[in-house]
């Protein structure tokens, strides 16, 4: 990740925060890829779906039931941590994708990279997320990822927290359910420059796309300046959490995983790059970089659903049942 605070600020905000147990780093020790995810279930972790490609690249066992792909992995592990000194590490028995992600259908990528990896045995002692069957979310409300990703220190092993503080919706470039009821959608939050203050004069909707961000990224930080990031490698299938007032009392909710970081700019080109040069010079960013996030959820695109101040979403019911049909065995 590309941090705004120092090391320990960022673990600890991860450690102080609720549902961090639940945050897992995945590995497999024979192809030597690692990424994160999340307890769902207490068999179920899901994580970004094109991580889990490498494993049909070396070709492991598959068995293709139509609508989905099941691989069995050979070396793939689930770690959880429940404290700084204290990690409990799982085997992984199965990987579900969506087959529309297998086939590479112009446009789907993007919507089913969401994977469902199932343990070889239950999780004990951690509170698997809660998966919402709907969710409302106000624009200017900030994100917490939980990531295991350690591109920028790659001789420590760490579970890190860091906040993004504005994000944008958008639609896949190819998308057959542009006339749908709801629609898939992904979101981006830019990587931006701090200041003590806002600029005097609010940006106007001709002004670049990065000055109008960065002006409503700013506003939201200044609230509480906590430790904000952009994710690099590793911290594809993070865990993002929002966080909701509901007749006063906070709520915390689980919305996303980290696909991946991009180019600002309406073609979210990914980049590759010296991860550990790139974090250490994170000006280098500034304003110029976003972090990718793909969702369990479709926005409701009915009228009167959404308005400037809120945006109304739904959980993608194949995702369900994908989870609790490979938690419970029952697959079809």
């Amino acid at each position: 990740m590309v941090a705004s605070g120092t090391v320990n600020e960022h673990v600890s905000l991860a450690y102080n925060s609720s549902h961090h147990e639940s945050a897992a780093l995945i590995t497999d020790r024979d192809l030597g890829f690692a990424q994160s995810g999340v307890l769902v279930r207490n068999n179920i972790v899901i994580t970004a779906a094109h991580g889990m490609q490498l494993l049909l690249n070396a070709k492991y066992p598959m068995k293709d039931l139509g609508a989905y792909v099941m691989i069995t992995p050979k070396q793939l592990t689930v770690t959880f941590s429940t404290s700084l000194n204290y990690e409990i590490t799982h085997n992984v028995e199965y990987v579900l994708l969506d087959s529309r992600y297998i086939r590479f259908e112009s446009g789907d990528q993007h919507k089913f990279d969401i994977a469902i990896l199932k343990l070889s045995e239950p999780v004990q002692d951690i509170t698997p997320i809660n998966l919402e069957e709907e969710l409302v979310l106000e624009p200017d409300v900030p994100m917490l990822v939980m990531t295991w990703g350690n591109a920028d220190v790659p001789s420590q092993k760490l579970k890190r927290g860091f906040y993004l503080y504005e994000w944008s919706l958008f639609f896949p470039n190819v998308d057959e359910d542009a006339l749908a009821n709801y629609r898939t959608v992904m979101l981006s939050s830019i990587f931006f420059d701090p200041a003590n203050e806002l600029p005097k004069v609010k940006p106007g909707v001709n002004e670049p796309e990065s000055v109008q961000r960065r002006y409503f990224a700013l506003k939201s930080w200044l609230n509480d300046k906590r430790p904000y990031g952009l994710a690099l490698p590793g911290t594809s299938g993070a865990p993002v959490f929002v966080e909701t007032k509901i007749l006063g009392i906070s709520c915390v909710h689980f919305f996303g995983l980290i696909m991946g970081y991009a180019t600002l700019g309406e073609e979210m080109v990914l980049i590759s790059k010296n991860n550990e040069d790139f974090a250490k010079n994170p000006k280098n960013a500034y304003n110029k970089y976003q972090t990718i996030i793909t969702t369990p959820f479709r926005l409701n695109m009915q009228p009167k659903a959404n308005t400037s101040e809120q945006k109304h979403f739904a959980i993608d019911k194949r995702y369900l049942k994908m989870i609790d049909g490979l938690s419970n065995g029952d697959i079809s």
